[in-house]
């Protein structure tokens, strides 16, 4: 049996590694980063709602998303599904019926400029829901 088809690749490999002295850090880079402010809710607060189809209501101004199946109003937040960009809003009952409705700030702030309609992914925030609040 032939050995040297492996002993001559490895013979090469070998040849290039030459060891490497570790290099010191600055005290300056060794500096513990601090934690951004949390903007939305987390993953473990967090719960979906599901998806939707909302139409631009720029009669009310402030960041939120009115929808059937909210009671009452609770924090949430809401995911372009086409972007993936996400903004905070507040959840609130849809009055009337129809389709549900997002204010345009709120739009504003999922970086759309122009639109009629948008689907989303909706969130709300599970720690704003405390047993016996109602």
């Amino acid at each position: 049996m032939r050995i040297d088809w492996i002993v001559v690749p490895l013979a090469f490999v070998c040849v290039g590694c030459v060891p490497v002295e570790p290099v010191a850090v600055s005290p300056s880079i060794q500096q513990p980063i601090t934690a951004l402010p949390e903007t939305e809710p987390s993953p473990v607060t967090a719960r979906l709602i599901g998806s939707t189809v909302a139409e631009v209501d720029s009669a009310a101004t402030g960041m939120w998303l009115a929808m059937d199946g909210i009671d009452r109003a609770v924090p949430g937040w809401i995911t372009d599904q086409e972007t993936g960009v996400s903004a905070q809003v507040d959840l609130r009952p849809l009055q009337g019926d129809g389709i549900d409705q997002i204010s345009f700030d709120a739009l504003s702030g999922l970086g759309i400029r122009e639109a009629r309609l948008v689907i989303v992914d909706v969130y709300y925030d599970v720690s704003a829901l405390r047993v016996g609040s109602d």
